[in-house]
């Protein structure tokens, strides 16, 4: 049995073969969301490089549950594909099939033992890879580089950065080069493939005055000792059971071992059925209480960092962050545990009672520290009610939830309203005419220059950029609306040659910049009259956006 790809992911499998044909690089990443469906873009890549001859794929990750998954994946996509498993944790040990399954653990010391070596790498979870050339991710790609010089690496990960590192495709020791395609995750909640997030601010929130970092992220220690307060476990678990109550499957991230099982005391006082998992249960024990989390016999499972990343259950309705993170990946991969879609579920709740949301962002515009860059923290646009607790955007006047009136900003009054609790996308917009159209060449040190345009819409003007020669990702953006355009021009020169007789949009919609509210973005495009020197000619209307362009 085969099955199609939805359009997004066609799209990101096609935004990397136009990465690679407009050599911008040879070992990309595709930003794909937790719940977007990381499976069937692997398994469409690896079954179209089984139609060159002699082509050998590896798919690797640090997870026996992707193994499986993946190995499932494609055969339901591919049922022909000869494929092997090379996995301790699955029993299997096979190296001498064009298509290949491994763990890293596994397979990092055996790269000269797979011949021929292989064309293609895959890696699932790719921000596991730090950039210390020492790891076993980095030893392993070396070796296979000597083995074969032209191999190419392509990452799929839902956070293309680390705490320690910055984004994953900046700075020395870098793996790969470039994003091919980013996968936005407001776009899949508004098409029903993820469920909606809002978030709401724990009352009690774990004093973080005496919490110290190491290497940027909290030290362990210290937070479960301020998380571990007999007054403030009680209180937090009171406000969840509360906030929780209609809800059915509640995933609690806990401070540490200790704190956990205090948590859990807390829970069974008040009748709920609940377990525990952390990293140092036996594999057999762990499986358990999640299967019996997933079968519902467990209504609350608490777990101490073992449920990050490769814990697929999607009737999570409840994500209780009883802790603090200062990690960017860490914060986006905990919230999308509840991001996946289930029967008779209309959204999931995060209550986050370690400041979070307000420490790192909205889930879709989380901005981590670009360490590569020297760019240091900004503030998250990010604000709790006092009222209810929603996280609201910082610009809002009046929580969306409750209606309370927030103090007027002493700076910046040009605010705007946002419906949504966790997604910068849900701020209001509105349709501007344009009045008239200029374009410039727009030039910046170490990219290929673009075309900067800028619309005029009565007092405002507003900023876009189109990069026919970026590759990737972006020049398919520009491709796709050409024929809006009118534009015949494959790359920047002959575009400034010829932009002067494009078309213009008779209308733009804009909202203020999630980055800077004293500017706007464009979020769509209104051909149907299109403005041109010469003639007018009728057309669609088209969405687009300044922040779907990664430079």
């Amino acid at each position: 049995m085969t099955f199609e790809l939805r359009d997004y992911q066609r799209e990101a499998v096609d935004g990397l073969y136009n990465y690679w044909a407009s050599k911008a690089g040879d070992n990309p990443l595709i930003v794909a969301p937790t719940g977007s469906g990381k499976t069937a873009i692997i398994a469409q890549i690896v079954k179209d490089a089984m139609t060159f001859s002699g082509t050998r794929v590896m798919i690797v990750t640090h997870v026996k549950e992707l193994l499986e998954q993946g190995a499932n994946g494609l055969l339901k996509m591919y049922p022909e594909a000869d494929f092997g498993v090379y996995s301790a944790g699955l029993k299997q040990k096979v190296l001498d099939r064009p298509i290949t399954f491994a763990g890293i653990q596994s397979v990092w010391e055996r790269a000269y033992d797979i011949v021929p070596a292989p064309d293609l790498i895959l890696i699932d979870e790719a921000h596991m890879l730090p950039k210390n050339t020492e790891t076993r991710y980095n030893r392993f790609i070396a070796d296979l580089k000597v083995c074969n010089p032209a191999i190419k690496v392509v990452g799929l990960t839902a956070t293309p950065y680390r705490l320690d590192t910055g984004y994953l495709h900046k700075g020395k020791g870098a793996i790969f080069d470039g994003i091919a395609y980013d996968i936005p995750i407001d776009m899949l909640m508004e098409q029903g493939y993820l469920s909606p997030v809002i978030s709401k601010g724990g009352l009690n929130q774990i004093d973080l005055t005496n919490v110290k970092k190491r290497g940027g992220e909290f030290i362990e220690s210290d937070l479960a000792t301020a998380a571990s307060d007999p007054e403030l476990v009680r209180k937090t678990v009171e406000e969840i059971v509360e906030l929780s109550e209609d809800r059915k499957s509640w995933l609690v991230f806990s401070s540490g071992v200790n704190h956990a099982y205090m948590l859990k005391d807390e829970f069974e006082a008040h009748d709920i059925d609940v377990g525990v998992v952390t990293g140092s249960d036996s594999s057999a024990v762990r499986e358990q209480t999640i299967a019996d989390f997933k079968s519902g016999e467990l209504k609350c499972l608490i777990n101490v960092n073992v449920l990050t990343t490769g814990f697929d259950h999607p009737a999570v309705d409840v994500v209780a962050l009883v802790r603090a993170t200062a990690s960017a990946g860490l914060y986006v991969q905990m919230v999308g545990r509840g991001t996946r879609v289930a029967e008779g579920k209309t959204d999931a709740l995060v209550l986050d009672f370690g400041s979070n949301v307000q420490r790192l962002g909205f889930i879709d515009r989380v901005k981590p520290k670009d360490k590569s860059a020297g760019v240091g923290e900004g503030k998250a646009p990010v604000k709790q009610c006092e009222a209810c607790q929603t996280m609201c955007f910082a610009a809002v006047l009046q929580c969306h939830v409750c209606g309370h009136e927030f103090p007027p900003p002493t700076l910046n009054h040009n605010s705007s309203s946002y419906d949504g609790a966790m997604l910068s996308g849900q701020v209001k917009a509105e349709w501007v005419d344009v009045d008239s159209v200029l374009y410039h060449r727009h030039r910046k040190e170490g990219k290929p220059d673009s075309i900067k345009v800028t619309y005029y819409a009565g007092l405002r003007s507003v900023n876009e950029w189109l990069c026919p020669d970026h590759g990737g990702y972006a020049a398919s953006r520009y491709q796709a609306r050409r024929s809006l355009l009118a534009s015949g021009a494959n790359t920047t020169d002959e575009a400034m040659d010829e932009c002067h007789f494009w078309n213009w949009p008779s209308r733009i919609k804009i909202k203020p910049s999630t980055y800077n509210p004293k500017y706007f973005e464009v979020v769509q495009f209104d051909y149907t009259k299109v403005e041109r020197k010469y003639e007018t000619q009728e057309g669609p209307i088209a969405d687009w956006g300044v922040e779907d362009i990664p430079f």
